[in-house]
Parts: structure tokens; sequence; C-alpha cells
């Protein structure tokens, strides 16, 4: 920005387009909204080329105690004082301190949420080839109609063709505007069984609703255009999306902060009756289908597999182990999978639990972010059966450390699995 821009762009409603209808912006609160919000002080530096440097700032303890009165003229740093600015022909750096708003008081998980956050929101901008980075690493976009590929699983489908709805902000026949709806239905029978706290996650659960769209950025998230259909836990398995022109602000009611909408009556009156027939429609669907899947639904087909054959092999003794020392009797042991997070350096960890053999997942391990999560969700192949055997193939281990006795053998069997994990994270660095 040239150095008038930067004092106007500090200001609250300071715009070079205010009221434009062209693009994303348009109330010229963005810049002071954002950043105060979560800070106290805001420093802004912005060059049109490297030796010509500009840098200005609002800072709400000096405005507190009257010693800033408005944002100081930008004034030119020397290329020798200008940081670490980078090596670009021109840019801006923005830079928040006295941050005393932050969700995470530690920069590693406040940055895993803002990739998320912003994946989300510019997601259109991101597939069409935009680049977001934060502290480096590049923010893939998140598609939470689970239709297209990026940070989230894939495997949903369209409900239908799109609708589009040729809208006129007046009222009348003249400059309409388009909006369109979308719909989409996931995979309930490949993504039911997924633990609680995976389907939250990976944005499966409490997500239920519409997500609208600004010019192509989410603005919104919630339970809009839908009547007198009240939300259900059936609802998490599908989804909508509704996107306008920047046109019809006024009819969304766009509020200055472009993060939330209040529909105007007469938008209400035109979306409502085709979106709460087909929410219903939806959830009746999700629910026939959820029903069919949970009624033969114990636990991955893989756990059942395992089970029944477990009579095949020698029973194991619980000598010596951290449970009390007894014969684990009947024909054979029960398995199960847990998908939490295990909190050690092994992709997995086997234990016995009662007369089941529980194997803990680590979420964090290269394997499981790489071949088994994908996995979960992937559509080109058959998941269910790879899964299957990858499953079988983990329960196979798990029982075979489980059945030995000695401390000698204990010992080295988890330096096997230590030695085993860390191979696994070196292939597939």
């Amino acid at each position: 920005m040239p150095a008038g821009t930067m004092q106007l762009a500090l200001q609250f409603g300071g715009s070079t387009r205010f009221g434009s209808r062209l693009g994303a912006g348009r109330y010229g609160m963005g810049l002071p909204n954002s950043c105060l919000s979560q800070a106290r002080r805001v420093d802004v530096e912005s060059w049109t080329s490297p030796h010509n440097v500009w840098a200005t700032y609002l800072d709400v303890d000096a405005i507190a105690s009257g010693s800033l009165r408005g944002v100081p003229v930008p004034v030119r740093i020397l290329p020798d004082h200008a940081g670490d600015l980078p090596a670009c022909p021109s840019g801006t750096r923005v830079t928040l301190t006295r941050c005393d708003r932050l969700d995470f008081q530690t920069v590693r998980p406040q940055a895993r949420r803002l990739r998320a956050d912003l994946g989300r929101i510019f997601r259109q901008r991101l597939y069409d080839g935009g680049m977001i980075r934060v502290n480096g690493d590049l923010v893939d976009p998140f598609d939470p109609l689970f239709l297209r590929e990026g940070s989230n699983l894939t495997g949903a489908e369209a409900y239908g063709p799109p609708l589009a709805y040729e809208v006129s902000a007046s009222g009348g026949e003249s400059a309409r505007s388009l909006v369109t709806v979308r719909f989409s239905v996931l995979p309930i029978e490949r993504w039911c069984g997924l633990p609680n706290s995976e389907k939250n996650r990976l944005g499966i659960a409490k997500a239920a609703g519409v997500s609208v769209l600004r010019a192509g950025r989410e603005i919104d998230r919630g339970w809009y255009f839908m009547g007198s259909k009240r939300k259900e836990n059936y609802d998490d398995w599908w989804r909508c999306e509704v996107a306008f022109t920047p046109e019809l602000d006024e009819m969304f009611g766009v509020t200055h902060t472009k993060q939330t909408v209040n529909p105007r009556g007469d938008l209400s009156d035109i979306l409502v009756p085709d979106v709460e027939q087909i929410a219903r429609k939806l959830n009746a669907e999700v629910r026939r289908r959820y029903l069919s899947v949970r009624k033969g639904l114990d636990g991955p087909r893989s756990v059942s597999v395992a089970g029944q054959r477990d009579h095949l092999m020698q029973p194991i003794s619980t000598r010596g182990a951290a449970v009390p020392d007894v014969r684990l009797r009947g024909s054979r042991l029960g398995y199960v999978i847990d998908e939490t997070a295990a909190g050690a350096l092994s992709f997995y960890v086997p234990s016995i639990v009662r007369d089941r053999i529980k194997v803990a997942l680590n979420r964090d391990h290269n394997f499981y972010r790489k071949v088994y999560g994908p996995l979960l969700g992937a559509g080109s192949v058959d998941a269910a059966r790879v899964l299957e055997r990858l499953q079988l193939l983990l329960l196979a281990a798990a029982r075979a450390e489980c059945a030995l006795r000695s401390g000698v053998e204990r010992e080295i069997a988890e330096k096997l699995r230590r030695s085993w994990s860390n191979a696994l994270t070196a292939f597939l660095d």
C-alpha cells in the first residue's frame, strides 16, 4: 500500500472502495477491527518496492491515555532497519503485540486453529489457486460439504443439482443477482462407526446447517432457511451451502464485520420453501440409512472377524500382567480398536481389558495420518475391504504381543514395537 492508503486502512471505516460491490471488501473495517479484537497494539509495514518501506500503528493503551488521537502518519523505514521483511517486490506485514484475547496461550494450537478456520473460510480462493501460509505452512482448503479434496475427508455425494435463484435486491425485475444452493450427503455407511471424538475432530459431528458464502468467502454458518424444521442429530449427516454476490448484502443482512447474516423476510420467502423441504427429505433418508447400518453394527467387521477366529490360537494367560492373575476362560477373546490418541511414540499400544484385547491407536503417528486415517474416507478404492485387512494386521500383532509371558519377552516386544513405529515414521516422511 502507498503511505496514504496505510493511514486510511487503519481508520475504522476507512476504505478506498467504500460501498463497492465488486469484491470481498466494502466497509473499511477489516484491518482495525480484526487486529484490535485480538491485541492491544497493531503495527503495519507496507512497501511498493524493497527500498520504499513505510510503517504506522494503532495502540489501544495510547488511545486510552490520550497520547494518541489518530492514526500516526506513516514513517519511512530505512532498508537497514526494515527487519526481516519478506524478499518480495511489494507487500504488507501486520504485527499484533500485547495479545490479550487469543483462544490459546501457545503458538502451535493457535496456528492449528487458525489454519483450520482460514482453510474453511477462504476455501474457494484456495481451490482457485490462492495461497495462505501460517508460520510458513501452507493452508489447505477445507470443504464442509466433503465433496472436494482438502484437509477434510472426501466421499460425500451431491444431493441433486444445485438450485439457482435470480434475486433482485430492490424487489423489482432489474439488476437481478444469483443465489445458488447446494446439498451433499455424507457416507453414513463408512463413517458411522468412527468414534465420537474422531467425528468431532474431522468436522462430521456438531456441524449441521448451512454454510453461507459471500463472494466466495464463508461469512457465517448456522441453521438458516429451515423454516419450522428443528435441528436433530441425524442432520449431522448432510450439508448445505448458500452462495451469493455482494449486490444482495442487504437481503442477507450482512453486518459490517462480514461474519454474520440476518436474512430479510423476502429472501426467506424465496429460499425457505425449497430448503426446508429438501432438509426434511435428507433427514428422513439419513435416518433410514443410519438405522439400517446400526442394526448390524458392532464395531468394525475386522473386530468381529478377529473375535470369531481367536479360538484357533492358544489361550492367553494373564499371569504377570496388570490384571488379576486368572486364566482367560472361554473359547475366544474379544477385540476393540480405540482411535483415541495413544499418547506414545508407538503407532499402537495393546492391552487386555477384562476379556478383550484393546488396541489404542496413536493419531499423531505418521502411519495413522498418511495411511490409516485417509483410508477412512477414501473414495477411489474399496476402503472397507482395505481397512478390514489393515485392522486385522493390527489385531494379530497386538494378540501376539499380549501372549508373551515373561518380563524379558515383553520388554523385547516393546522395543520391537517402538523400533517398528520409528521405522514407519522414517519411511513415510
